[in-house]
């Protein structure tokens, strides 16, 4: 059963289908909500009455809406649109990429200057250990 509603997992999985197979009726006119290239998962989800990850563990909603999806992109996107929409995706990518990477460059060189600090202090503490004062 599922939590708390009384409803097994199976007739709550065919609930979500049949919810989104009712959004995707009613909006068989107007294209699909996207994000950039992708659609917008969040948006159908919430319009549906249903949580985002149902896409995840519900193979059939899946399924609907990756048809979906084909089509509506046949249908609402031209190919001029569609290779704009890949080139600012991989753009976007790109950009992530190259700040994680100047990130990691930053983080690298700050563990060199700690690792130097503490060899130094190391080395400070047994000065003091054997002979008991400050040099």
């Amino acid at each position: 059963m599922a939590k708390g509603s009384g409803k097994s997992g199976v007739e709550v999985a065919q609930e979500h289908v049949d919810a989104l197979i009712e959004y995707l009726e009613q909006h068989k006119d107007e294209p699909l909500p996207r994000y950039g290239v992708d659609l917008n998962k969040s948006l159908i989800a919430k319009e549906c009455g249903f949580d985002r990850q149902v896409f995840r563990t519900n193979p059939r909603c899946a399924e609907i809406l990756g048809n979906a999806d084909d089509r509506d992109r046949k249908a609402n996107l031209t190919r001029l649109e569609q290779a704009e929409a890949d080139r600012e995706q991989k753009a976007k990518v790109d950009g992530n990429q190259m700040a994680l990477e100047e990130e990691n460059l930053r983080l690298k060189a700050e563990n060199a200057s700690l690792r130097r600090d503490l060899d130094r202090l190391k080395r400070l503490s047994a000065v003091i250990a054997e002979t008991g004062r400050l040099p």
